[in-house]
């Protein structure tokens, strides 16, 4: 069974779109994507993207990267990037 996308296609070109334009008023490339990111998921506030473990464990990251001395938006960023790679890189269940 293939893995559901977190976002998309139209979400996906949303975010190339705010972040374009984030780059252009002088936001670096990083911190665009986030605020794209970021934008997109308020406009649909209701629909969750992450489970609460999912949630937990970019909680428990994002503190970790805050430690080492990164801002809280780089953290998030960082955070919610590795709790996609690693849902991601999950194996199917295979049922029977």
């Amino acid at each position: 069974m293939a893995t559901k996308h977190r976002y998309s296609p139209k979400e996906h070109r949303q975010v190339e779109h705010i972040k374009a334009s984030e780059v252009a008023r002088g936001v670096s490339p990083d911190e665009a994507e986030g605020i794209g990111y970021a934008t997109v998921n308020k406009l649909d506030p209701d629909e969750h993207r992450y489970s609460e473990k999912e949630d937990r464990q970019a909680e428990h990251i994002m503190e970790s990267e805050e430690a080492r001395g990164k801002s809280e938006a780089e953290a998030k960023r960082i955070a919610y990037a590795t709790v996609n790679k690693l849902s991601s890189a999950k194996p199917p269940r295979r049922m029977g």
